[in-house]
């Protein structure tokens, strides 16, 4: 599907990249306009819904039909429409019915780590699109030059996330470089100026790539089987470089040795923070509670690395070690978790959530991220062991105390389906509660 603008001007039809494009002042756009903001718009083509265009400024003057097109705010382009940037206006053409870029999919749900300079961290949940960049109005802003005015837009669609790149500087996925556009998947690490963003999607969410398959990212003029010269599937190959998918290894070793490491755990209590006397110890004793929760080590860095080539065993035995040496630090737990929950061991998952929540209720900082994943995990649990319905719900009402945000529906959620589980075992076994 082409798109092209109508310069009202001078009368020139600019066909705009099958791609991607850039309006704006800036020397790396691909429409340059005579005034306005330094990026004014980028129209993109996704693959399920067609072209959208993304206001990349809060200049009153970038206006689609008169009405205002804000950083961030996202439309579907349609034959005739007036798009004005500065003293510029264009008509909108397109050679057929174009599909609508409103996404029919809810976004599905995202987690952003967000880690500054500086090493301080915090957690965005993520349910519209982001962007990243030096200028106020970007939702995620950092005074800093490494950072372009404009840098990067995470943005969704068909159910799927997507990094743009909107500046000259390559951003970078899982420390590959990224000259436009990526795929993202569940546990990524996006490198953008100085910033380190860690995406996690909820397993389930969404429908990530596998190892070794081709992007669904394709552009018209290229063979829709092939991956496009311009995009980046950031899973498409192993560290060695075959595209070979990587070996599963067998599970149940890494069971065995990760229920050892259950019982471990729950024989073990953290330890509370030591007492410092005086004015200094009292604000060093605030700094440890105020600090960000979740920080990267080597460790979950190597382990991360691991668990994404499909390297259970081996990711397991590095955080082992660790979690054994430094059991009080909730960022070893967390790796853990999330690679029991890749690699299919939900049975596993609750213990190294549990030993989080005790360590912030230890600290003084409960997590409401905490709350929400052992809700989730105790309702799936629930399947096998009924009573842990009860506990899912305790943790949402946990987490409606630390938010605020009601959680009455996915309180009735947990009690609908434990009802269906009830209702299909045999009475004989509802004494299991």
């Amino acid at each position: 599907m082409e798109l092209s603008l109508e310069n009202v001007r001078t009368g020139e039809t600019l066909a705009l990249d099958p791609f991607r494009a850039l309006v704006g002042t800036a020397e790396h756009a691909d429409v340059r306009a005579a005034s306005g903001p330094y990026l004014a718009v980028v129209a993109i083509r996704y693959p399920s819904t067609g072209w959208a265009l993304f206001g990349l400024s809060d200049d009153p003057d970038v206006t689609l039909n008169r009405r205002p097109l804000g950083p961030g705010f996202r439309v579907a382009p349609k034959e005739g429409d007036a798009l004005a940037v500065g003293d510029e206006r264009y008509i909108v053409h397109t050679d057929g019915d174009a599909p609508s870029a409103v996404a029919t999919v809810s976004p599905p749900a995202c987690l952003a780590f967000v880690r500054s300079p500086d090493g301080a961290e915090e957690c965005r949940a993520v349910d519209h699109d982001l962007l990243f960049g030096r200028l106020p109005f970007c939702h995620v802003q950092l005074a800093d030059t490494r950072l372009s005015r404009v840098h990067a837009l995470l943005a969704t669609d068909g159910g799927h996330w997507f990094i743009h790149n909107l500046g000259q500087k390559l951003i970078g996925v899982n420390k590959k470089g990224v000259p436009r556009v990526a795929r993202i998947g569940d546990g990524d690490e996006l490198l953008i100026g100085p910033l380190v963003v860690r995406v996690e999607l909820p397993r389930g969410q969404v429908d990530v790539p596998a190892v070794g398959t081709k992007s669904a990212y394709a552009r018209p003029d290229v063979d829709p089987d092939a991956a496009p010269a311009n995009y980046t599937d950031v899973n498409e190959q192993t560290d060695d470089g075959s595209g070979e998918r990587a070996t599963v290894p067998d599970l149940s070793a890494l069971r065995t040795s990760a229920q050892r490491l259950d019982g471990w755990l729950k024989r073990h209590e953290p330890a509370p923070l030591p007492a410092k006397a005086g004015l200094t110890g009292w604000l060093e004793s605030t700094r440890d509670r105020l600090r960000r929760f979740w920080l990267d080590t080597p460790e979950t860095t190597s382990a991360r690395g691991l668990r994404n080539q499909g390297k259970w065993n081996e990711a397991f035995e590095v955080l082992d070690r660790a979690i054994r040496a430094r059991p009080d630090s909730p960022d070893l737990l967390r790796e853990l978790y999330r690679l029991y929950e890749a690699a299919n061991l939900g049975e596993l998952c609750y213990r190294p959530l549990r030993a989080i929540e005790k360590i912030a209720e230890m600290r003084g900082t409960p997590d409401p991220w905490v709350f929400e994943t052992l809700a989730r995990v105790c309702e799936l649990l629930g399947a096998q062991r009924p009573g842990m319905f009860d506990r899912a719900v305790a943790y949402l009402n946990k987490l409606e105390a630390a938010t605020g945000v009601s959680k009455h529906r996915e309180r009735a959620d947990v009690m609908a389906r434990r009802a269906l589980r009830d209702n299909g075992m045999p009475t004989a076994r509802r004494d299991d509660d």
